[in-house]
C-alpha cells in the first residue's frame, strides 16, 4: 500500500493537539493522536513561547509514539481570530490557445489571487475556490481536464490574518522540529464538518472551546463569513467559580462531573459537595443549582453569537445549527439552544476512531481541507490498494513541499521557478526523473523566510 500520511497541529486554548492520518476511500483512517493540555496559549494564540514550544513537542511525540511514523511535516490550523475573509476574482489567458487544464493550471490561478494583496503585515493564509468558470462560459467546481481557448477564472475566498500573529505561531512550531507545509483557518475547515444539503441551504457551526467561541456560516456550497467572541468554557467554570464560592479548579471539576446547560431537565437528585473558600465544612448543591448557573452564561454565549449572525447581514439560519468544540460536551447545551431557535440543532462529533470527540473537531478537519487541495492540485494520487513493484520508481508525490513560508500555493513540483525567499534557483523535478534532488541544502533559515513579505 502506498503510503502518504496527513499530520495536522492544532493549538488551541487549552490543549495543543496532533493528529495522523491517512485518506482511505472516501475518507480519513486517523492512525495516531496526542493531546497536552498546557497554560502557554491565550485566545488560540502564543502567549508563553517556551511553555507553548514544549507543549507542542511532547503532542507531537505522543502523536509519533501513537501511530509509529516519525513526524516531519505538518498542516497547521489557524482560528479565526485576528482573520478577516474577502472575496476576489482572478483569471488566467490562454488567448485562442486551445488549453486542457490541469492541476497546474489550478494552482496557477489561485495563484495569482496573492499578488493582489498590497497591505503591508498582512499575509493570506488561504484561499479557497467557489467556483471556477472556464471560457466564461463553464461554471464548475473543478475545472481540470477540461478544455479551454481563452482564459480560466476563478471566483474566491480570501482569508486573511495579521503577519506578526502568523509569524509568532510558525516559529514556535517549526522550532520544535517539524515543517509547517500549509495552513488552513478554522473559518474554511469547519465546512468539511457539514452534509451537502447543510451547507447548501445556509447553516452556522458554532465552535465553544475554553476561551473563544468561533461561528462560521455557510450558504450556497461555500463560506460566507466567520467571526469569533471572547467566552467559552473558561466563563462559564468562572462564573461556577463566583458563584459556589469555589476555586476556578474545582470549578471546572464540578463543569465536567455535574454540569448540566438546560435548567429545566437537570436533577435535584444529583447531589455534590464542594469545599468553599475560606471554609472548611463541605456544602451540597444538586445539579439544578449548578444548571441555574451554567444556563445563564451559555444563553449569553448564544446570544452573542445571535449578535454576530445579525451583523453578517443573517436574520434566518434554514440550514439549522452545528455545535462542536470542546464546551459542546455540556450536557443540556443542544437544547438549551434549540429552546432558544426554530431551526434544528445537532452536536458534531468526529466519527474516526480514536478522535471521537467535538475537541478534535478542527484537528481532523485541517487533514479534510490538506488532502482537498492536495487533489485540486494534483499534487497526490493516493492508492489504498495497489501496491508498488520494487522496481517501480519513487512516486512524484512522495517528494517534500514546499514550506507554507513559500506561499500557500507555490508547491509546483513539476516546473522550475524562482522562490520569493531564496536566491536561487530551485529545480523541481519531472514525474519521470529519477534523480533525487537534497532540497534541504537550498531550503533557507526560518527566520529568513518569515521576515520577508510573500508579496515582495
Amino acid at each position: 500500500m502506498e503510503e502518504h500520511y496527513y499530520v495536522s497541529v492544532d493549538i488551541g486554548s487549552s490543549s495543543v493537539k496532533v493528529v495522523v492520518g491517512e485518506k482511505f476511500h472516501n475518507g480519513i483512517n486517523v492512525i495516531g493522536t496526542g493531546q497536552t493540555f498546557t497554560t502557554g496559549i491565550k485566545n488560540g494564540m502564543i502567549d508563553d513561547f517556551d511553555v507553548a514550544q514544549h507543549a507542542i513537542k511532547d503532542t507531537i511525540k505522543k502523536a509519533q509514539i501513537a501511530s509509529g511514523i516519525e513526524i516531519e511535516d505538518v498542516f497547521l490550523k489557524m482560528p479565526i481570530i485576528y482573520s478577516e475573509i474577502h472575496d476576489v476574482v482572478h483569471e488566467i489567458k490562454f488567448d485562442g490557445t486551445s488549453t486542457e487544464i490541469t492541476g497546474e493550471h489550478v494552482e496557477d490561478v489561485l495563484d495569482g489571487i496573492r499578488a493582489k494583496n498590497s497591505a503591508k503585515d498582512i499575509e493570506i493564509i488561504g484561499v479557497y475556490p467557489k467556483m471556477f468558470k472556464v471560457d466564461d462560459l463553464h461554471e464548475v467546481s473543478d475545472p481540470k481536464e477540461m478544455v479551454a481557448t481563452q482564459s480560466l477564472s476563478v471566483d474566491a475566498g480570501v482569508i486573511t490574518m495579521e503577519g506578526s500573529v502568523l509569524i509568532n505561531i510558525l516559529k514556535c512550531v517549526e522550532s520544535c522540529g517539524v515543517h509547517v507545509l500549509d495552513v488552513y483557518s478554522d473559518a474554511y475547515n469547519y465546512q468539511h464538518i457539514l452534509t451537502p444539503t447543510e451547507v447548501e441551504l445556509g447553516t452556522c457551526v458554532i465552535d465553544i472551546g475554553d476561551q473563544l467561541t468561533q461561528v462560521a456560516y455557510y450558504e450556497r456550497g461555500t463560506l460566507f463569513d466567520a467571526d469569533h467572541i471572547p467566552m467559552a468554557g473558561s466563563v462559564i467554570s468562572e462564573d461556577i467559580a463566583e458563584a459556589l464560592n469555589i476555586s476556578f479548579d474545582d470549578a471546572e471539576k464540578v463543569k465536567e462531573q455535574y454540569g448540566h446547560a438546560f435548567y429545566d431537565l437537570a436533577s435535584e437528585q444529583d447531589v455534590f459537595n464542594v469545599t468553599q473558600i475560606d471554609a472548611e465544612a463541605p456544602v451540597a448543591f444538586s445539579q439544578k443549582d449548578l444548571s441555574d448557573v451554567i444556563e445563564g452564561t451559555v444563553e449569553e454565549i448564544f446570544l452573542e453569537v445571535f449578535d454576530l449572525l445579525q451583523e453578517m447581514g443573517l436574520d434566518k439560519i434554514n440550514g439549522g445549527f452545528v455545535l462542536t468544540g470542546g464546551s459542546s460536551n455540556l450536557l443540556g447545551i443542544k437544547e438549551l439552544l434549540t429552546d432558544m431557535v426554530s431551526e434544528k440543532v445537532r452536536i458534531h462529533v468526529p466519527q474516526q476512531m480514536g478522535i471521537r470527540k467535538p475537541e478534535f473537531t478542527s484537528a481532523i478537519s485541517t487533514i479534510n481541507s490538506g488532502i482537498i487541495f492536495d487533489e485540486l492540485l494534483d499534487y497526490v494520487t493516493i492508492n489504498n490498494h495497489d501496491v508498488p513493484s520494487e522496481s517501480e520508481e519513487v512516486p512524484a508525490e512522495s517528494e517534500p513541499r514546499k514550506s507554507a513560508f513559500d506561499g500557500l500555493f507555490k508547491r509546483k513540483k513539476d516546473t522550475v521557478e524562482k522562490s520569493v525567499y531564496t536566491s536561487k534557483e530551485d529545480t523541481h523535478q519531472s514525474a519521470q526523473s529519477s534523480e533525487t534532488i537534497d532540497n534541504e541544502e537550498e531550503k533557507p533559515s526560518v527566520m529568513k523566510k518569515i521576515m520577508k513579505s510573500l508579496f515582495d
